[in-house]
């Protein structure tokens, strides 16, 4: 079965020396983003600036990116990226939005369609199902569209990809509305989930990375699909991830993919993720598929991290 959110080609070797140069990176320069916890009302009341008149100023730190003029509801922008061209980015933004106050982001990925008409549905099925979620709980979405020919993503290499694309549209948005930095979250639908788990532990020179997410979730999203080749090599390759960074899985029990989702599983508890904590995996009943109750769900749970610097 080809996972492949792309197309490319992952040998052995290649695995031994991205391995290698992770492991290097890690251990020889070690970067400095966190993951932090926001205090249980910050996600309670997404409106509050205090929850009782009395909170102290410290108990909540933002990184506001200052951004104003964006406009409110369903919209879409369109986002230039150097070299690859002018792409189209479907946005949400709830109500509730004030320029005064930052509010997180969640960056959807839409999974494998099938053409590029179909990718743009995809693109609007993701936004609009995040959305009342989204109006919800204060936040922010953005959905780009998959640039690949069969309606999928363009990964690295080669560079620009479709993760230059993802990187100019969250600056984009943080350009044209006020959002808190600390708290982009990502989410992946399938070839959109194995594309958030590639960038989280690889680096092939994309501007986007890890320490650009607080947490992220994936919907029917695997290490194998993109990240990795084989359970030893993810294994290893989640041992030189440079934090532990929250994640949800959600998985159909008659998913395809739901073996690989439990050996994925493992591997991230025997990598130090502890259940329950800053990791959660969720088999339902169903198949390869999301639901808003899902993403809801995903959201309760990684609403209160943050990535600080």
């Amino acid at each position: 079965m080809n996972f492949s959110a792309g197309a490319r080609m992952q040998s052995p070797v290649l695995q031994l020396v991205v391995a290698l140069v992770l492991l290097v990176m890690c251990h020889g320069t070690a970067k400095a983003t966190t993951t932090g916890q926001l205090p249980a009302w910050v996600c309670e009341v997404p409106d509050a600036i205090f929850i009782d008149g009395f909170q102290p100023a410290t108990a909540r730190v933002s990184l506001p990116s200052n951004g104003s003029g964006g406009a409110i509801g369903d919209i879409s922008r369109t986002v230039n990226v150097p070299g690859y061209g002018s792409h189209t980015v479907y946005l949400h933004v709830p109500p509730s939005y004030s320029p005064s106050r930052p509010m997180p982001l969640v960056l959807a990925l839409h999974g494998q369609a099938g053409s590029p008409a179909l990718a743009n549905s995809e693109a609007l099925r993701a936004r609009n199902t995040w959305a009342g979620i989204a109006d919800a709980e204060g936040f922010i979405v953005i959905a780009p569209i998959g640039t690949e020919s069969t309606g999928s993503w363009i990964v690295p290499p080669p560079n620009p990809s479709d993760y230059n694309l993802f990187s100019a549209a969250m600056a984009d948005a943080e350009a044209a509305y006020n959002i808190d930095r600390s708290r982009r979250v990502g989410w992946g639908y399938s070839a959109g989930g194995h594309v958030l788990h590639d960038i989280m532990y690889n680096d092939f020179g994309a501007p986007i990375s890890i320490d650009d997410f607080a947490a992220y979730a994936v919907s029917a999203g695997i290490l194998q699909g993109l990240a990795c080749s084989s359970p030893s090599a993810c294994s290893a390759l989640l041992g030189t991830a440079s934090r532990h960074i929250p994640l949800d899985i959600h998985i159909g029990n008659s998913d395809p993919l739901v073996s690989y989702a439990q050996q994925d599983r493992d591997a991230f508890i025997a990598n130090g993720w502890v259940l329950g904590d800053d990791f959660w995996f969720s088999p339902f009943v169903g198949g390869h598929n999301y639901t808003a109750a899902h993403l809801d769900l995903m959201w309760h749970r990684l609403c209160p991290f943050q990535a600080l610097p």
